[in-house]
């Protein structure tokens, strides 16, 4: 899979951490920075925007999770989840059968999208008990 000259195609840098996984980064117009992770595996291609909110406070934790629950249901590819560490992470999956650059074209752009709509209003949430 070519996935280093997608992401020269998109004009975006991006570093191969070891054989078939990638890390980028990107801001966004608010000023927010955020890494994303690409593995290309034998049946999936995998994208992470990787954290996506700073660990959120105790005091948080349950509204922020309604919060991405209730986006899970409203967003279109790409869904929120939690790893191993209890980051949240927004996440998209599409087959590596046939995987061309259009389709990481769109997978870029829909997590730029929602990074950009969603990143700092749930950053907020994630650490500001009083926001709503």
């Amino acid at each position: 899979m070519e996935i280093l000259r997608f992401f020269d195609a998109y004009d975006w840098h991006a570093d191969e951490l070891e054989p078939g996984i990638w890390r980028s980064s990107f801001a966004t117009d608010a000023g927010g920075e955020f890494d994303l992770f690409v593995l290309a595996g034998e049946e999936w291609v995998h994208f992470a925007v990787s954290p996506f909110t700073p660990r959120p406070v105790d005091a948080c934790r349950g509204r922020l999770f309604e919060a991405l629950l209730i986006l899970n249901q409203q967003m279109r590819l790409a869904h929120f989840g939690l790893d191993g560490d209890g980051d949240v992470n927004l996440l998209l999956e599409l087959p590596a059968i046939g995987f061309e650059f259009a389709q990481f074209e769109l997978a870029l752009d829909t997590l730029g999208h929602y990074t950009e709509e969603l990143g700092g209003e749930l950053a907020r949430l994630a650490t500001e008990p009083g926001v709503l």
